[in-house]
């Protein structure tokens, strides 16, 4: 019998697509592992492992886990992206990307506390800003439903729902993001390079709830010291 005091909370799995447990560092030369086990591996240029997370240097940095089916068009009927990272600058070109694709990425902008994600549409794509702080460790959880024109996603700080600013309305038909690869810490054409460290990653195919946008901060911030 596992003693009581040795068990340990664990994330709720249900409808995960993709994980990068990025403080474990390198599982092979180059390589990060895809825990989600659907062989999204992410092959990592210039980021170094930096505990608990890995270190991207605003200039060429980046990891790319390529463009699996199941990573593609996360975001159609709702979809959710779980995030740590820590900003130290506005990143390369001053609009460092934390994680995106061609057509939606999360981003900085205009300072080093304003974030946006982004959704690209046929017409005109939709940008949503939140405020974070700057040099610290972070959790973001970003739920979306691109299948809606009118649906803001709800972005939770450290398990709290913030407010979130509609910069631009999103128009048109979606655009399938189908042929693009899943980049980390990089705009899909390199020149967006974060400016900071980047630690747990994990996507999902289903609209987390307040709940377990709550439980997945509350299970994973010792390691941050949050």
């Amino acid at each position: 019998m596992i003693k009581p005091e040795l068990l340990v909370p664990q994330v709720n799995t249900v409808g995960l697509v993709a994980h990068y447990k990025l403080w474990a560092g390198l599982t092979t030369a180059g390589e990060v592992f895809d825990y989600a086990l659907n062989g999204n591996t992410g092959t990592v240029t210039g980021a170094t492992p930096a505990y608990p997370g890995f270190l991207f240097d605003a200039v060429d940095d980046e990891i790319d886990c390529a463009s699996g089916s199941s990573i593609d068009n996360v975001f159609d009927e709702g979809g959710t992206l779980s995030i740590w990272l820590q900003s130290d600058g506005r990143g390369e070109n001053n609009a460092g990307v934390a994680i995106g694709k061609a057509e939606w990425q999360f981003q900085m902008i205009t300072d080093t506390t304003t974030m946006r994600f982004i959704r690209e549409f046929v017409t005109a794509g939709g940008n949503w800003d939140i405020t974070i702080a700057a040099g610290i460790w972070q959790h973001l959880v970003i739920c979306y439903d691109s299948s809606s024109l009118t649906r803001d996603p709800t972005i939770y700080l450290n398990g709290i729902s913030i407010t979130v600013t509609e910069t631009n309305e999103p128009e048109g038909a979606i655009i399938s993001d189908a042929t693009d690869n899943l980049i980390i810490g990089d705009s899909a054409g390199s020149t967006g390079s974060w400016d900071g460290k980047i630690g747990d990653v994990m996507l999902f195919a289903t609209e987390k709830t307040a709940a377990e946008a709550k439980s997945i901060f509350e299970v994973t911030r010792w390691r941050y010291g949050v």
